[in-house]
C-alpha cells in the first residue's frame, strides 16, 4: 500500500505540469530549488574589530509550482568562531527567489593561519502543496548545496623595543649606534621593518648613516627579532650648537594599515670651535680629571707651604752687607743689681743666640734646595 502511495505522487509530479497554463509551463516541470552564495568571507579580528562576516545567499525557485523550501547547516568545524543563518525557511511560487544571510561571530585575535570550512543546504520540504520532502532518496529530490569557507583577516602590530632612549651628546663627526628588538603582535608571521623615520630631515642638516637607514626581519607570530642595529654619524661641521630629534620608526609590511610603534631620541651636537678643549681636556674621563686635579692641587700646596716659609725665613735672616742687628744692653738704673736679674738677662741673650743657630740651619736647607 506505501509503495503504491508513493508511486503514485511520483506520477502526479510529472501528470502536474501537463495542467498548467503555457506561462507557469515554461519552469521546471519537476520540483528543484537553486543556491548560490556570494565570495568566502573574510573576518577581521584585529583587537579594536567587532570579529564578525557574513556572506549574502540567493535561494530560487526554479519550477513552475509553488515551493516551501528549506536551509539547513551541514558542516561547520568553527571552534572559535559561531555560525548561524538569518533565515532558514523560506515559501516561494513559480520562479520567485529570496535571499538571507550566513552570519559568523567570533574573537578579537585569532590567528590568521585558521579557516573554518561550512556547507549549507537547501532542501524542497512541498512543491505545488505535496509534500515532497518526505519522499524517500532518488533521482526526483532535488535539493543542492553551498560549500564555502570563512578566512581569518591578517592583521599587523608591531612593538619596538630600545632600552636607553636618552638624550645623545655627540661631537662633529661622532658616531653613534641603536641596539634594539621588535615584537611582532599581530597575528599572522610578518616582515618587521625598523627606519629613521626623519631621514630626510637629518641628512638635510649634515648627518650621514653608515649602516644604512632601514633594517627588516622575517619574524613569526607573535615572536620577536634578534637584537638589530642601526648607526648614524654627525655632521663633520656646524657652526653653532645644533640639537635635533631622531625618529625610530617599527612598522609591519603585511598591513598597511597597521600602526607604527615609534621612539623619539634627541641628538644634540657640540660645534667644532666650542667642543675643542685645552690640550684635549675634554677627551679626558672623568676619573682622569679628578687624578689629575688632585695633583695640581697637592702641587699647589706645597708651593704656597714653601713661598710661606721663605718668607719666615726671610724676615729673620740678615740682608747681604748689613750687620746682625745686636740687642743694645738695658741701662738700669742705679741699684744695686741682684744676681738673679743677671740670670735672666743671660738666659735673654742665649735664646737670641739660639735663633741665630736656627737661621743658619734654614740657610743650610736653602743651599741644599
Amino acid at each position: 500500500m506505501r509503495k503504491a502511495s508513493i508511486l503514485g505522487l511520483v506520477l502526479s509530479l510529472f501528470l502536474v505540469p501537463c495542467l498548467l497554463s503555457p506561462v507557469a509551463a515554461q519552469g521546471s516541470p519537476l520540483p528543484a530549488v537553486e543556491l548560490s552564495c556570494g565570495p568566502d568571507p573574510t573576518m577581521d579580528v584585529h583587537p579594536t574589530a567587532d570579529a564578525e562576516a557574513s556572506v549574502t545567499c540567493t535561494v530560487t525557485n526554479p519550477t513552475s509550482a509553488s515551493e516551501e523550501i528549506s536551509i539547513n547547516q551541514i558542516e561547520w568545524d568553527g571552534v572559535l568562531v559561531e555560525m548561524t543563518l538569518s533565515e532558514d525557511s523560506f515559501t516561494l511560487g513559480a520562479g520567485e527567489e529570496d535571499t538571507f544571510e550566513i552570519q559568523f561571530i567570533g574573537q578579537t585575535k585569532i590567528p590568521a593561519t585558521i579557516q573554518h570550512s561550512f556547507e549549507i543546504e537547501a532542501k524542497v520540504e512541498s512543491w505545488n502543496g505535496l509534500p515532497y520532502g518526505q519522499l524517500p532518496d532518488g533521482f526526483w529530490v532535488a535539493n543542492t548545496s553551498h560549500i564555502g569557507e570563512l578566512k581569518i583577516g591578517s592583521y599587523g602590530m608591531v612593538e619596538l623595543l630600545l632600552s636607553d632612549v636618552t638624550t645623545r651628546y655627540m661631537d662633529t663627526s661622532d658616531e653613534v649606534e641603536f641596539n634594539f628588538q621588535v615584537t611582532n603582535k599581530g597575528n599572522a608571521d610578518d616582515k618587521l621593518e625598523v627606519v629613521f623615520a626623519n631621514a630626510a630631515e637629518l641628512e638635510a642638516a649634515g648627518f650621514t648613516f653608515p649602516g644604512g637607514k632601514i633594517v627588516s626581519e622575517d619574524v613569526d607570530y607573535q615572536g620577536t627579532s634578534s637584537v638589530k642595529s642601526l648607526t648614524i654619524r654627525a655632521p663633520s661641521e656646524v657652526s653653532s650648537d645644533l640639537r635635533m630629534p631622531l625618529l625610530i620608526r617599527a612598522q609591519s609590511t603585511i598591513d598597511d594599515s597597521a600602526p607604527f610603534s615609534e621612539i623619539n631620541i634627541q641628538l644634540d651636537i657640540k660645534s667644532s670651535t666650542q667642543s675643542s678643549g685645552i690640550d684635549g681636556l675634554d677627551s679626558l674621563s672623568s676619573d682622569d680629571t679628578l687624578l689629575y686635579i688632585s695633583i695640581g692641587g697637592g702641587a699647589i700646596l706645597v708651593i704656597l707651604f714653601l713661598v710661606v716659609l721663605m718668607r719666615v725665613v726671610s724676615k729673620k735672616k740678615p740682608k747681604d752687607g748689613q750687620q746682625a742687628k745686636v740687642a743694645q744692653p738695658i741701662i738700669l738704673p742705679e741699684e744695686p743689681i741682684e744676681e738673679s736679674e743677671d740670670d735672666e738677662l743671660d738666659d735673654f741673650f742665649s735664646d737670641l743666640d739660639g735663633e741665630t743657630a736656627e737661621v743658619d740651619e734654614f740657610d743650610d736647607l736653602f743651599d741644599e734646595l
